[in-house]
């Protein structure tokens, strides 16, 4: 649990850093401001474009070949790409790097599905909650001291030493983790395990619906995330601007990784979904915040929220899952469980970037209204729950 939620805490707070200051390095790159917010939504989708594909393959593969070597194949992938971008020398360079991201897609799942097979039912939420908390701890980390190091050091020494921190969690995977013994499935041909990861999805209507409510959560976050430093950029125009970015995301970042510890306790007490409603309802209103923010200091209170609310529907999003799907397709679940995430990941900047050419605050007000939606649609998966006596 420890050392998936280190593995977690370190790639969040390199790609944090990507994130936090993609806008800074492209005007580095010389990319003229009317086209920084659209490379930005561009950037942030781009991995998807490969990792949509090959996502179901990696619980096929790792039932096949081990859990240890698909994982550890992830950061292998972050330590290469963190040193391109920090070489790049124009915006397509960049986007190679980014492109390259699309190979690191997976491994959550399948840390998630090694940690589900050794704890007990009752103590899942809290164990999927402290994993799932390496990566709000990343973020919180990562944008104050990258704001730092970009001030004084630049953002290519920056990424330098994210893939060295990267190299660091693969020495880490290569020498603790232990799988559990298991039957490698050699006759198993990719497509056929991928058809029935699929088919658990179909046939288990609770999972079903859960797939659908998370990518409206996911997309409403996603359409407006990347666009945070942007509208920092636009409210404050100092030299230090990296600094305030990073103050404000690290900001959001610490309120995520205290709370996020705390959704799967509460949940498993009050219900997963009531307080999964309560976190897309936290979402949107956070969201409509930003777009009527002014200033840093309600710009950094609306992203906390959000990121509050981020922590809440991450966590209880892979609980439900694990909760509700069939034990001998939980791995091939619990990886294609990231399909909803990732379809908002990849559709969600890009719709971002381009209406926030119509209109700047366009992703913070229509990513909050597609979290009201999946608000609304939440409750009748609290209805179905409820009459099964789970809600």
């Amino acid at each position: 649990m420890v050392l998936f939620a280190s593995t977690g805490l370190v790639e969040s707070l390199a790609f944090g850093h990507l994130g936090a200051f993609t806008p800074l390095f492209l005007r580095q790159l010389h990319v003229t401001n009317a086209w920084v917010p659209t490379w930005t939504g561009i950037l942030s989708a781009i991995a998807f474009i490969i990792g949509l594909p090959l996502l179901p393959f990696w619980p096929v593969l790792a039932d096949r070949y081990g859990y240890k070597l698909i994982i550890i194949r992830s950061s292998v992938i972050e330590a290469m790409l963190f040193a391109i971008a920090g070489s790049s020398w124009n915006v397509w360079v960049l986007a190679l790097a980014r492109f390259l991201s699309g190979f690191v897609l997976g491994n959550t799942g399948l840390m998630m599905a090694v940690q589900a097979n050794i704890t007990p039912r009752k103590r899942l939420g809290m164990a999927i909650s402290i994993i799932s908390a390496g990566s709000p701890t990343g973020i919180a980390i990562g944008p104050w001291a990258g704001g730092w190091i970009v001030l004084h050091y630049g953002i290519r020494n920056l990424l330098y030493l994210d893939s060295l921190l990267t190299l660091l969690v693969i020495l880490l995977l290569s020498s603790v983790l232990r799988e559990e013994p298991h039957e490698i499935k050699h006759a198993e041909r990719a497509r056929d395990g991928i058809k029935k990861g699929f088919l658990a999805i179909y046939h288990t209507p609770m999972v079903r619906a859960l797939f659908i409510v998370t990518f409206m959560m996911m997309y409403g976050l996603n359409m407006a995330q990347p666009f945070i430093p942007i509208h920092i950029m636009d409210v404050y125009r100092m030299p230090d601007v990296a600094m305030k970015i990073g103050k404000i995301l690290t900001l959001a970042g610490a309120a995520m990784a205290l709370t996020t510890p705390m959704w799967g306790p509460i949940g498993d007490r009050l219900g997963h979904t009531r307080i999964w409603r309560v976190g897309a309802l936290l979402g949107s209103v956070a969201l409509a915040g930003q777009a009527l923010s002014g200033s840093l200091l309600t710009i950094g209170t609306s992203a906390a929220m959000q990121s509050t609310a981020q922590g809440c529907l991450g966590a209880l999003t892979m609980t439900q899952l694990a909760l509700y799907s069939p034990a001998e397709q939980r791995s091939s679940i619990l990886t294609l469980s990231l399909a909803p995430m990732q379809f908002a990941w990849f559709l969600g900047p890009l719709t971002g970037a381009f209406i926030s050419r119509i209109y700047p605050m366009s992703p913070f007000w229509l990513g909050s209204f597609s979290l009201f939606l999946a608000w609304i649609a939440s409750g009748i998966v609290l209805k179905h729950t409820e009459g099964r006596g789970v809600g």
